[in-house]
C-alpha cells in the first residue's frame, strides 16, 4: 500500500527531509525494531486455532505487513537496501576508482596544506603523484586481502602495513625533510667514519635547541679530518645519492657553542716546522630539503613593488635637486614661499612671470642625475659580483628619502650561498662601487668650486653649517676649499659636491654593521654572528641617540628595524672564516662609515674652521 499523499509528495519534491529521515531508518533497521514487530506477529499465530481466528489473524498480519511496508517506504529503508545492493553489484574497478577519487581529493587537500606550511614552491606535482600512486597500491592491496583466502592473511597484512608506512614517509618527507630510508642510505654511504667525522648523534633539528635553524636532520659528532674536505665530500655524496633533493649545511654545533674540537689537526708553519692548528669550533651538519634553504623566489607583485619604488626614488632625487637650488629663485618668490598660508592657494608666486629658469634647471639637473647614478652604481656592483660567483639576486627595492635622495636598496638573495666568503664578496661590491662613484663626484665638484672652475650662475650657495653634519666629510671639504671659504655663512659650491656628499652618506648608512645591511653582511662574514650581534647593539644605540646620521638617525633606524634587522641565513658553510685581508677591510669600512656619519661637535667645528665662529664678546 502506498503511503499517504502528503508523504508521497514530500518524498518526491523535498530532498532535505529525505536526507534527514534516512539516518533514522538506518538506525531502526540496525536495532531490529521492524524485525521484532514481524516476529511478534508471527508468534501470535498459533494462539488462534479456529478458522475465524485464523482468518482474523491473517487479515491482521496483512494489515501489519502493509503498515510496516508503508513505514519502510516512508523512512527510506527500502531505498537504502536497494542502494546497498547496487553498490555490492558494482565492479571492483568502479569501487577502486571511487576510492581513488576520494583519495585524490584528500591528496590535493594535503598537498595544499603542506604548501601553506612550507611556503611557495614546496609542495610540487611530484609529491602529489607519489601520494596518489602509493594510495593506489594501498587500495589494490586491501582489495586483494578481501578476495583471497585467509591462509596468508598475516602476510597480506604485513605488506599492507609496509605500503602504509611508505605513504606516511611521503608525508613525513614533505614536512620534516628526511625519512628513515634516506638517513639509512646516508649512514651507509661511507662519508662518516673514524678518520673523517665520527657521528655521535642524529636528531631532528627542531629538537636541537636552535630555533633559528631550518627544519631537518642534525648530524653531530667529532671532526677527525680536514673540515673543508669532509664537508665537500658530504655534499658530493648527498648529490650523488639524492640529486638536488637535499642540501647540506655546516654550522656551529648548537649544543656545543663555545667548545672547540678536542684535537686540532697539525699544520705546517711558514718555516716548514709542524705546529698545532688554531682551535676550531665544533661543527655539525644539517641535511635538509633544498626547498627549505632556498630563498623566496621573485613573483609578479614583487617586481611591481620594485618598479614603484624605483619611480619614487627618481621623484625623491628630483625633489632634492630642486630644493638644493632653491636659493636661485627670485627673492620675492622665496619670501612668498616662506609664508605657509600661501602654499594652500593656486596663485602663481610673484617674481616668476619674467624669470628665466634655465640657470636653475642647469644646476638642479646634475644633482638629480648624479644621485640616481650613485644608487645605480651601488646596485650594479652587487650584481656584477653575484654574476661572477653564480649567485642569483632578486629585484632591488630602493628606499627613497627626501633629505639625501635614498637610503639605499634591499637586494634579496635568490640562491643559497656557498660560504661566508661568497657573502662578503657580494655584499662589499656594492659599497665599493657606490663609494668610488661618490668620491669621484665629490672630487670633481670640489675642484669646480674653486674660483674659475664653473660659471658663477651654475654654482649653488649652501649654508656652511651643513658641512658640520659629517666629521670626516666636513674636514675634507675644509682642506679642499680652504679656511676662508668655510668661514663665511654661505659657500658657493658645484652641484656635484651635493651629489657626492649625499652618495657618501647613503653608502655610509649601508655600511653600518647591523642586520642585512651591506655592513652587517660583511661583519657576519668576517667575524661571525656574535660580533654582528654586539656591533648591531652599539649601532642601535648610536642611531637612537642621534650620534650616527644626525637628523637621519631616527628614520633610518626605523627602516632597519622594519626591513633589515635579521642577519643573512642562506649560507651553506656558515663556519669557515674569510681571509684576514677581508677582516681588515671590514673593520676599516665600518670605522670610515662611522666617521662619515658622526656630526661635528661645535667645539670641533670651531677648532677646524668649519662654519663661522661666533663672537663671544658681543
Amino acid at each position: 500500500m502506498p503511503g499517504p499523499a502528503p508523504f508521497r509528495a514530500g518524498r518526491a519534491t523535498a530532498g532535505a527531509p529525505r536526507l534527514l529521515l534516512k539516518p533514522s531508518a538506518a538506525l531502526i533497521a540496525r536495532s531490529g525494531f521492524g524485525c521484532s514487530v514481524r516476529q511478534g506477529s508471527q508468534r501470535l499465530r498459533p494462539l488462534r486455532s479456529t478458522g475465524t481466528d485464523e482468518r482474523a489473524s491473517t487479515g491482521t498480519d496483512e494489515r501489519l505487513k502493509s503498515t510496516l511496508a508503508d513505514l519502510d517506504a516512508l523512512l527510506g529503508i527500502k531505498e537504502e537496501e536497494e542502494q546497498e545492493e547496487a553498490k555490492a553489484a558494482a565492479s571492483g574497478v568502479n569501487a577502486e576508482s571511487a576510492n581513488l577519487e576520494l583519495m585524490q581529493s584528500a591528496v590535493t587537500a594535503e598537498v595544499a596544506k603542506l604548501a601553506g606550511k612550507a611556503g611557495e614552491g614546496k609542495a610540487t606535482s611530484e609529491m602529489e603523484r607519489d601520494m596518489t600512486d602509493q594510495m593506489r597500491k594501498l587500495v589494490e592491496r586491501a582489495k586483494q586481502m578481501t578476495e583471497e583466502d585467509s591462509s596468508d592473511r598475516s602476510q597480506q597484512k604485513e605488506a599492507l602495513q609496509q605500503e602504509f608506512e611508505q605513504l606516511l614517509n611521503i608525508f613525513f618527507t614533505g614536512e620534516n625533510s628526511m625519512d628513515k630510508a634516506d638517513i639509512k642510505r646516508l649512514k651507509e654511504s661511507g662519508v662518516f667514519g673514524p678518520l673523517t667525522f665520527w657521528v655521535t648523534e642524529i636528531k631532528n633539528l627542531e629538537e636541537a635547541g636552535n630555533p633559528n635553524a631550518a627544519s631537518g636532520v642534525l648530524i653531530r659528532g667529532n671532526m677527525r679530518s680536514d673540515r673543508a674536505s669532509v664537508f665537500q665530500s658530504l655534499c658530493d655524496k648527498v648529490q650523488e645519492l639524492f640529486g638536488p633533493k637535499y642540501s647540506v649545511l655546516m654550522i656551529e654545533d648548537p649544543e656545543a657553542l663555545g667548545e672547540d674540537e678536542p684535537a686540532p689537526r697539525p699544520v705546517k708553519a711558514a718555516d716548514g716546522s709542524a705546529a698545532a692548528a688554531a682551535p676550531e669550533p665544533r661543527v655539525a651538519f644539517q641535511v635538509v630539503l633544498t626547498s627549505e634553504v632556498t630563498p623566496p623566489q621573485t613573483n609578479g607583485w614583487k617586481v611591481t613593488v620594485a618598479g614603484i619604488l624605483l619611480l619614487l626614488l627618481m621623484a625623491s632625487c628630483v625633489q632634492l635637486s630642486l630644493v638644493a637650488n632653491i636659493t636661485k629663485l627670485p627673492k620675492e618668490t622665496l619670501e612668498w614661499l616662506a609664508n605657509p598660508d600661501n602654499l594652500n592657494t593656486d596663485v602663481l608666486p610673484p617674481g616668476l612671470a619674467n624669470w628665466d629658469p634655465s640657470p636653475y634647471l642647469a644646476s638642479a639637473f646634475p644633482v638629480a642625475i648624479s644621485i640616481i647614478g650613485v644608487n645605480f652604481m651601488h646596485e650594479l656592483g652587487h650584481r656584477v659580483a653575484a654574476a661572477v660567483r653564480g649567485v642569483k639576486l632578486g629585484p632591488t627595492y630602493f628606499i627613497p628619502n627626501l633629505q639625501i635622495g635614498s637610503f639605499g636598496g634591499i637586494t634579496p638573495l635568490l640562491s643559497l650561498l656557498k660560504d661566508r666568503s661568497q657573502l662578503w664578496d657580494v655584499a662589499a661590491a656594492g659599497p665599493i662601487a657606490g663609494v668610488s662613484a661618490s668620491i669621484a663626484l665629490l672630487a670633481i665638484g670640489l675642484s669646480q668650486s674653486h674660483p674659475g672652475g664653473l660659471p658663477q650662475e651654475l654654482l649653488v650657495p649652501v649654508p656652511t653649517q651643513l658641512f658640520q653634519g659629517s666629521l670626516l666629510l666636513g674636514s675634507v671639504t675644509r682642506l679642499a676649499l680652504g679656511p676662508e671659504a668655510l668661514a663665511r655663512p654661505d659657500v658657493m659650491i658645484s652641484p656635484l659636491v651635493i651629489a657626492g656628499w649625499c652618495g657618501l652618506i647613503t653608502n655610509a648608512l649601508n655600511l653600518l654593521p647591523v642586520g642585512c645591511l651591506d655592513g652587517g653582511r660583511m661583519v657576519q662574514s668576517a667575524f661571525g654572528m656574535q660580533a654582528l650581534s654586539l656591533s648591531a647593539f652599539f649601532t642601535y644605540v648610536g642611531l637612537g641617540l642621534g650620534l650616527l646620521g644626525s637628523s637621519l638617525s631616527l628614520p633610518f633606524g626605523l627602516y632597519v628595524l622594519i626591513c633589515q634587522r635579521t642577519a643573512e641565513k642562506y649560507i651553506q658553510d656558515n663556519v669557515s672564516p674569510v681571509a684576514s685581508q677581508k677582516q681588515t677591510a671590514t673593520a676599516m669600512a665600518v670605522l670610515t662609515a662611522v666617521l662619515v656619519l658622526v656630526p661635528m661637535a661645535p667645539e670641533v667645528a670651531q677648532s677646524v674652521g668649519v662654519g663661522p665662529t661666533p663672537n663671544l664678546f658681543m
